[in-house]
């Protein structure tokens, strides 16, 4: 009797471990496309599902597919927020950040949500961008390719990487935080002056020592001191400062350059997006 409750026992803990092993994974490994509106076929949600799950395998990034006829008392912007939070893809470790794109049709709009590293990429002007190619789409019944075509605009734009001047503006405090980042070519700069200031100091030190090389051996026991200061460097990649923001009342970024409005959202997130209506 002892030994059934063991075994029973055992059973219990593994299936417990399998449940919470397959939650935690549900963001990582299950689809990305949900089309809770009925808009694709079996083949379009199979393709989506295809690309989706590529994009993110090359990316580290969730790229999630919505549609939906009831948007829950929600604007677009809050609905598409809630969906990436509550599916568990905005704390997914996995993932450096993701989008969602969405198809709304209880309130008649289209809407990119960004989060975490997603927004660097897609800054305001970016988003206005794919939303203007994909807007026909959508005013034609196009699901599917509007979709697509905003899944593929958001791809191209992270193959041509960060944009240079980016910086994100928090629409609600005011807050600025400009993205800071090392090219090649900064490296090979900040090399450059480095040696150029060691070959100075050495030039001057052998100079004013008047040293020959292979001639002469400096008394450094008896002249030589030696003080030791601890110090830490600690590498920021992020500048904060802060100015008054007019809050735009319209669920779509605005700004130009590369600016990214970013919202809280209802669960405590940061996102960054925007929409249309059709």
């Amino acid at each position: 009797m002892v030994k059934e409750k063991k075994i029973l026992l055992w059973i219990c803990l593994v299936f417990l471990l399998l449940l919470t092993t397959g939650m935690g994974a549900f963001a990582s490994s299950g689809s990305q496309v949900f089309d809770e509106a009925g808009l694709l076929s079996e083949d379009q949600i199979a393709d989506l599902v295809q690309k989706t799950n590529t994009l993110r395998e090359k990316y580290k990034m969730n790229f999630v597919v919505v549609t939906t006829n009831d948007a829950q008392g929600k604007s677009a912007r809050e609905y598409a927020d809630d969906f990436y939070m509550d599916h568990g893809f905005y704390d997914d470790g996995e993932a450096k950040g993701g989008a969602t794109f969405l198809i709304d049709m209880d309130n008649r709009e289209i809407y990119i949500s960004t989060a975490h590293d997603m927004i660097y990429y897609m800054t305001d002007d970016r988003i206005e961008s794919v939303l203007d190619t994909e807007y026909p789409y959508i005013k034609a019944d196009e699901y599917y390719k509007c979709l697509s075509g905003m899944v593929d605009a958001t791809q191209k734009y992270m193959d041509k990487g960060i944009p240079s001047d980016q910086y994100t503006v928090n629409t609600e405090t005011g807050e600025i935080t400009r993205y800071l980042s090392l090219r090649p070519i900064d490296w090979v700069i900040a090399v450059g002056a480095a040696l150029i200031l060691a070959g100075s100091v050495c030039g001057f030190t052998v100079g004013r020592y008047k040293l020959k090389w292979g001639s002469y051996t400096y008394p450094y026991k008896q002249k030589g001191r030696l003080n030791l200061t601890n110090q830490s460097d600690h590498f920021t990649n992020q500048v904060v400062t802060q100015r008054h923001i007019p809050k735009n009342d319209d669920s779509g970024g605005s700004g130009g350059g590369g600016m990214s409005s970013t919202h809280t959202s209802s669960g405590g997130g940061t996102f960054g997006g925007g929409g249309r209506g059709f």
